[in-house]
């Protein structure tokens, strides 16, 4: 302590005094010896040691902080980067079925016009078919009318110049039955011009409705058409859209991938160094005597 050290340092002094005094030079030796402390060399030891330990204390302090603050950043980047990984996971997956269900609208809409076509293609072959027939018919129909009111006509004309012929050399009663006759015949003939007229009339009608109802279908058709094709256009723009955004996805997957995996190798290296627990002193103590009782044993 600081007594024995001032008393040390007197009595040194006083020797050195006395070694000159007398011209001596075992004076002197003791004085040398007195000199020396006998625990420098352990109090020098046990400084160094001190200083060591806080020096190591610092240091393991130092890298304990460091340990915390990159095992922490890296920890938080690692949980960051997996959450944006599973998010563009899910937007991958979103987006590869919204792209499915457009492509599968699509060739539905494109079905569905293919079987309109069909169905028109069907309506246009009925309808020449039909058109056909009609001009036939209301041909055959007016050509009969027009020949049947042609024959009265003529008939007319033969029973109205016998009749005033007859009427010089005949009797009365043999102009009547002349008469009957004729106008029977030339009454069914205008019976059948009025049948021919009428299926002509009828057949103008059918025609007329014919025409109406396939013009009707062919203007519906068109558009349905237009409005499914158009709606066709939208899906695939749509699908499209989502393409663009499928790579861009896949893209930004790739990169975090690669950031995340560049983290887990940054862990991985941090690991050894940073968690690799350090034994305390008692747990040494409890090993070294673990370690005696058993060679006890074992002797």
């Amino acid at each position: 302590d600081d007594q024995t050290s001032m008393r040390r340092d007197q009595l040194v002094s006083a020797l050195k005094k006395m070694s000159r005094k007398f011209n001596s030079f075992a004076f002197m030796q003791i004085a040398n010896m007195a000199s020396v402390d006998p625990f420098a060399k352990i109090k020098g030891m046990i400084n160094e040691m001190i200083e060591k330990l806080l020096n190591e204390a610092n240091e393991e302090a130092t890298h304990k902080a460091f340990c915390d603050e990159e095992l922490g950043k890296s920890r938080k980047s690692q949980a960051d980067k997996t959450m944006k990984l599973d998010k563009t996971s899910a937007r991958i997956d979103s987006a590869r079925s919204g792209i499915a269900e457009l492509e599968e609208a699509v060739k539905s809409l494109e079905g569905e016009i293919a079987e309109m076509d069909a169905a028109q293609a069907e309506a246009s072959k009925i309808r020449t078919a039909e058109n056909a027939e009609y001009l036939k018919a209301s041909g055959d129909f007016k050509q009969s009318a027009e020949a049947v009111a042609a024959a009265i006509q003529v008939l007319k004309s033969y029973y109205e110049g016998a009749f005033i012929q007859l009427a010089s050399k005949t009797t009365l009663k043999s102009k009547a039955k002349k008469s009957d006759i004729g106008g029977t015949i030339i009454s069914i003939l205008e019976n059948a011009e009025g049948e021919f007229t009428t299926m002509l009339a009828e057949a103008d009608a059918d025609e007329e409705a014919a025409a109406s109802g396939f013009t009707k279908l062919m203007n519906e058709n068109k558009v349905t058409r237009a409005s499914k094709q158009a709606e066709i256009k939208g899906k695939q723009s749509e699908s499209r859209s989502l393409s663009t955004n499928l790579q861009n996805y896949n893209e930004d997957k790739a990169a975090v991938g690669e950031e995340l995996d560049a983290v887990l190798t940054y862990l991985d290296k941090l690991k050894p160094e940073c968690e690799t627990k350090v034994m305390s002193y008692e747990e040494k103590v409890a090993r070294r005597e673990a370690e005696d009782r058993k060679s006890t044993r074992l002797n």
